[in-house]
Order: C-alpha cells, then sequence, then structure tokens
C-alpha cells in the first residue's frame, strides 16, 4: 500500500484507469428517445463530486469500510460491483467536468477520502484483495458457502417449456427495472460463476427495488408482490461465463439461457432467501408489465428537468446502498439535484453525444 495520500490516490488511479476505460468503450452505446440520459449522468458526477466525501465520512464513522464489504457479500444486496465502480468513477469523472471549470475545487484530500473508502470496501467485498473484478479474471465470486447451497438446492430441471417461461419472466422483470431506473441496466446484476460439486456452473442474478422504494415514482410498482428476487441460473458445463464490473454476464455461447438447465428464484425481503414458487412468476411477469406501461406514461408527461432529476438521483444514490450497510442512510441528504450551481447545469444539460472512447484513453489523470 502506498504511503502518503498522493502515492495512495496515485496508486489507485493506476488502477483505475485501464478497467474504466475498457469498460466504458466496450459497454454497448445507448441513446434514448425519452430520458436525456447523457444529461442525468452529468448532473450526478457533479453532485457526486461535491457531494460524496461528506457522505463517506459520515458512513466510515458508522462502519468501517472492510466490514461494510463484508456485509454485502450476501443475496440481494445493491452494494455490489457496479455500484462500487459508480462509487469511484462517478467522483472522478466530475472531478473531470469541475477542473474545467475550476480547478481549485480538487484536493488530493477529497480524491483520497472517496478512493481509500472505495478501495477498501471493494477489497473486503471481493474477499481476495482485488480492486475489480477484472483483477479476478472477470469473476465476482462474493456469495458464501451456505447462500450458495441454498441456491443450488432450490433449483429445478428445465424443460424446454419451463425454459421459455424462464427467458420470458426474465426478460419482463429487466425490461421494467430497466425503465424504474430511468433507462440505465443498474437494477439487476450478476456474481459468479460459481462452480458446483457436480460439474455445473451457476450464475446467480439480483433484481433490485422492483417495487415502491427510494425513487419516489416507484409508486407505479405498487402491486409487484416483492422488492428484492434472487434468481439461481444453473448451465450446462459447456458454458464458459464471465462476469465484468458491470455486474454483467459474458457468455460463450453467447446466447447462455439456451443451456440453461436449472433455475430457482427467492426473495431477499426478509432478510434471508425465501423460495418463490413457479405458480408466481405469471403474476410476477403481469405486475411488472402493468407498472413499466404506466410508468412510460408518467415519464412522457414529465417535463425535461424532472426527468434529469429522477435520472440524476439514480446515479448519485450509487453510495446509498452502503449507507444503508452503515445504517447511516436516513442521516444524509440524497436530495439531487442540490449542489450543482446553475451555470453548470446548463453547461451540462444541453443535449450531446458523448464523446467516444477506446481503451488507450486515459479517464482521471493522476495528481502531481
Amino acid at each position: 500500500m502506498a504511503g502518503s495520500p498522493l502515492e495512495r490516490v496515485n496508486s489507485l488511479l493506476e488502477a483505475i484507469n485501464p478497467v474504466s476505460a475498457r469498460l466504458v468503450a466496450e459497454r454497448t452505446g445507448y441513446s434514448s428517445q425519452l430520458v436525456p440520459v447523457t444529461p442525468y449522468v452529468a448532473v450526478s458526477v457533479v453532485e457526486a463530486f461535491h457531494r460524496y466525501p461528506d457522505a463517506v465520512k459520515a458512513i466510515t464513522a458508522a462502519m468501517s469500510p472492510e466490514e461494510i464489504g463484508e456485509a454485502a457479500r450476501k443475496p440481494g444486496c445493491q452494494a455490489n460491483s457496479v455500484f462500487l465502480w459508480g462509487v469511484a468513477n462517478f467522483w472522478l469523472l466530475g472531478r473531470n467536468v469541475m477542473n474545467m471549470v475550476d480547478p481549485s475545487l480538487d484536493s488530493v484530500d477529497l480524491a483520497h477520502t472517496v478512493l481509500d473508502f472505495w478501495a477498501r470496501v471493494s477489497q473486503a467485498y471481493r474477499g481476495g484483495g482485488q480492486l475489480h473484478a477484472a483483477d479476478a479474471g472477470n469473476q465476482i465470486m462474493v456469495l458464501e458457502h451456505p447462500d450458495l447451497e441454498a441456491l443450488a438446492e432450490g433449483t429445478i430441471g428445465l424443460d424446454s417449456q419451463r425454459r421459455e417461461s424462464v427467458r420470458r419472466l426474465n426478460a419482463t422483470l429487466i425490461n421494467h427495472l430497466f425503465l424504474l431506473y430511468f433507462d440505465t441496466r443498474v437494477g439487476h446484476g450478476d456474481t459468479g460463476p460459481y462452480h458446483l460439486p457436480d460439474g455445473r456452473t451457476m450464475l446467480v442474478r439480483d433484481y433490485h427495488r422492483l417495487g415502491p422504494s427510494d425513487f419516489w415514482w416507484s409508486g407505479v410498482a405498487a402491486d409487484m408482490p416483492y422488492s428484492s428476487l434472487t434468481a439461481a441460473l444453473v448451465l450446462d458445463p459447456q458454458v464458459d461465463v464471465a462476469i465484468n464490473d458491470f455486474g454483467t454476464a459474458i457468455t460463450n455461447p453467447e446466447n447462455y439461457l439456451e443451456n440453461l438447465i436449472g433455475f430457482g428464484l427467492f426473495t431477499t425481503d426478509s432478510g434471508s432467501l425465501v423460495p418463490v414458487l413457479e405458480e408466481e412468476f405469471p403474476v410476477l411477469a403481469d405486475a411488472a408489465r402493468l407498472a413499466q406501461r404506466q410508468h412510460y406514461r408518467d415519464i412522457v408527461a414529465m417535463d425535461r428537468d424532472d426527468k434529469i432529476a429522477c435520472g440524476a438521483y439514480v446515479y448519485f444514490t450509487f453510495l446509498r446502498p452502503f449507507a444503508e450497510i452503515a445504517g447511516v442512510a436516513d442521516t444524509i441528504d440524497w436530495s439531487c439535484p442540490r449542489d450543482t450551481p446553475d451555470d453548470i447545469y446548463q453547461m451540462v444539460t444541453v443535449d450531446a453525444d458523448p464523446p467516444e472512447r477506446s481503451p488507450d484513453d486515459v479517464p482521471y489523470p493522476l495528481y502531481q
């Protein structure tokens, strides 16, 4: 570990830069006709730059980063790999934006507060000292044996009809979450691959905040029977699985659901794994479709600034699950936007395509 804050921060930036550059370059481009995604992301990172250091201090005063990372190693927890990525990268992206406007706001001490927290939580979460899934060969193997055993034992074998039912349910839940999170793909995330004793591979997928939550627009999902779901997807041994830091499974063959041989669904709403019966799948799918339909209408009726506020809240609150583990989420002001000056808001919310990036780009300059 580097000694001074400057050395520590630069060492972490050197670890972050190649991973983040590659992830962003590889991410499939997306342009929404419904939601101004690029503007709300820009607002969220400016807010993160201004506010994450104080929020991190409040969190670490209540619980150490190592304890938070250990506590996140369970099904249904959203203090996961992609939210960890966001804690570091949103602050750093905000730093990039604000350095174009007022470099005097930047400091090594602020960077150290956020990045040291991120690194210590991430290493404890991953259990092996790695900062990224990429450091572990694109694996996120964070669940403990008792949970893995319960997940595997709760799966059922699939014939072609059941496999199609699972495929439709998964697609419906993901589409519901995509819109509920304002056209972003962070409402679900994968961990694994977990290798079962019989040679099969298990992928674990969490679906987060499916129903009413801190998202003030989520009342549209009041009929969802569960808030959190966890799926165990058992794959034929011939399927190769990697999982990147966005919690996205990359498989060979690509259409892994054709090689799905076992499936189990659970809720963690009670704090432990509780099986969800197969008979409930149509109820879940119907509730998700109804919520998505109404939410689409609600978004269409919003003005542009309201859409930006909702999307910015989704991204800015990537830090919230860590505060929840520490028991201090209710003591932190999560309203967003709050600290973005009007002139900066106008600058960063102009409609524009995000810049093209290549894996050779260095996203975040080191401190001198």
